[in-house]
């Protein structure tokens, strides 16, 4: 699951001299070139595989590595990428995967089974603090070995069994394994480059600069101005480079989608990725210039997270009484106006998962019964707190929407707070905040990808909310499949709406813009692009 943003975005105002300077009309490029200039929200926090969850940086990382396998990104399912085939035991306990022998680094030595041990080596190693670490707990040995209990890699069911294979023994089968594989989080990094800089564990070093970056996928990284642009270049060892239209890609960061929208508008960028516009110009487009706007349903939600560490969030009376004055409806109906739904649980519900969880969303009545239930009567006695959010303009408005619902319906005061994307990353995770914004996408398009960040010490868990019930349910829900599996998953959701360390507000949509010179640009409900696919079309150029 990517930690999402809706406009993930950080950056200063000097941005409009920087992307003056690095726009298509002046950035030092050839006639003609195939170049992308991308807008993708905030300035990335990393793009260390093993750092990075912000959507920012996987949509950097989707164009610079690749894994084992890729998620096709129209029909969700797994496919071959470094690893051209693999075999899964009868028993699912055995994977062993076959690895291309034309599979190169960006410097052009070899990709070898050895490199994906040495990775999983480092992601697991408790130094580096690998959020998404739990969620491969099925392999053997892997939860020891993060936790510190031990320190022998060799007991960990991942090995090179020789140049070209790669297995995994797993403690218990994993009906997702196979589709985690193929996220940008366990994409192989380069221990040349890594201990080039620094230790194995340490992520605070400098082998993710520009220069030192050694990068096995499509591109390279060429240049990387903090807060201003990310380049990227083809990179001449991959594999497929032949089949590689694009010669460079700009990544920049803007601050909100309104200055998303005046960088596309004025030419500076010919796509925006943060998949939020600007909702009095939405109609506009679709009137005027419907051929650069598109807008599709997306495998995500946006919610609040309450620290349930910390009174009176505490308390799952004051919680669904939060919860119940929200007035979802009005906030996609006045601001968002995309074509988002109002949300009622965390995962969405499609064909295979549908569960009827009749459960209420809007009742201000019961939220002051369920209020004065907790102690706090007319919202006498409840304490002021603060909402953060992070740097965007439908953030703020949805906050303000919010605060305004929750004074008029149950006498309370909230302040708002905007934080700059890092420091927001880090508040939530360190729990130092009452209540935050947050938005998540699954990359897998599965309810368990939503619903494991929040078992017990899970990396994503930024709430401090634990339940057994609901672990256990989900270390069940891992070993099935197919309705039971399902089942599983929705009698853990039931807890987790029961109990509401969270609120869930939409489901998202996502409204891009491009210009009709992008081709090849296949939008999705995960939010991902192949960047391969896609080439500039200059005859298209006004």
């Amino acid at each position: 699951m990517r930690l999402l943003t809706a406009i993930t975005c950080s950056f200063t105002a000097s941005l409009t001299i920087a992307l003056a300077a690095c726009s298509p009309q002046e950035a030092p490029q050839k006639k003609n070139e195939q170049a992308l200039h991308v807008a993708i929200g905030a300035s990335p926090q990393s793009i260390d595989p093993h750092v990075a969850t912000g959507s920012p940086g996987l949509k950097v990382l989707d164009a610079l590595c690749e894994g084992l396998v890729n998620i096709n990104m129209q029909t969700y399912e797994v496919e071959p990428a470094i690893a051209t085939s693999w075999e899964i035991s009868e028993d699912g306990k055995r994977y062993t995967f076959s690895l291309r022998d034309d599979a190169r680094w960006s410097n052009g030595d070899p990709v070898t089974a050895e490199d994906f041990a040495y990775t999983w080596k480092r992601s697991l190693l408790p130094a580096v603090g690998w959020q998404y670490a739990p969620d491969f707990y099925a392999i053997q040995g892997a939860a020891e070995y993060n936790k510190g209990e031990h320190s022998d890699f060799s007991k960990v069911g991942v090995k090179a069994l020789d140049a070209h294979t790669l297995q995994f023994t797993l403690k218990q089968p994993d009906a997702l394994l196979l589709k985690q594989l193929g996220q940008e989080i366990t994409c192989p990094v380069s221990k040349k480059a890594i201990e080039a800089h620094g230790a194995i564990d340490d992520v605070s070093s400098r082998w993710t600069d520009a220069g030192n970056y050694i990068t096995n996928g499509p591109f390279v990284l060429r240049e990387w101005e903090i807060n201003q642009v990310i380049v990227a270049e083809k990179s001449p060892h991959y594999w497929d480079a032949a089949n590689v239209k694009l010669e460079k890609i700009y990544f920049y960061p803007i601050d909100t989608e309104s200055g998303e929208e005046r960088a596309f508008r004025s030419g500076q960028v010919q796509l925006t990725l943060s998949g939020v516009v600007p909702a009095e110009k939405i109609a506009k487009y679709r009137e005027s210039e419907p051929e650069k706007i598109t807008t599709v349903e997306a495998y995500g939600t946006y919610f609040y997270l309450f620290n349930v560490t910390k009174a009176p969030f505490d308390n799952p009376l004051v919680r669904n009484a939060l919860s119940l004055v929200v007035n979802r409806q009005s906030i996609v109906d006045n601001i968002t106006k995309a074509g988002q739904i109002p949300a009622s649980t965390l995962s969405l519900m499609t064909e295979s998962y549908h569960p009827d969880f009749n459960n209420e969303i809007y009742n201000p009545d019961k939220a002051r019964q369920l209020l004065a239930e907790a102690g706090y009567p007319g919202g006498k006695g409840f304490p002021t707190f603060t909402v953060i959010y992070n740097t965007a303009d439908a953030h703020r408005k949805i906050a303000l929407a919010i605060q305004q619902m929750w004074k008029t319906e149950l006498g309370i005061d909230a302040q708002i707070e905007n934080q700059e994307w890092k420091t927001f990353l880090s508040t939530r995770q360190d729990l130092h905040f009452d209540i935050s914004r947050a938005g998540s996408i699954s990359t897998l398009a599965d309810p368990q990808d939503f619903l494991n960040s929040y078992t017990t010490g899970h990396g994503m868990n930024d709430t401090g909310w634990s339940n057994a019930e609901f672990d256990a349910l989900l270390e069940t829900a891992k070993v099935e499949t197919g309705d039971e599996r399902y089942t599983l998953l929705a009698e853990a959701e039931a807890v987790l709406l029961r109990e509401l360390p969270i609120i869930p507000i939409y489901y998202y949509s996502f409204t891009y813009l491009k210009d009709p010179s992008v081709k090849g640009a296949k939008f999705n409900a995960i939010g991902r692009l192949n960047y391969k696919d896609i080439y500039i079309d200059h005859s298209e150029k006004k």
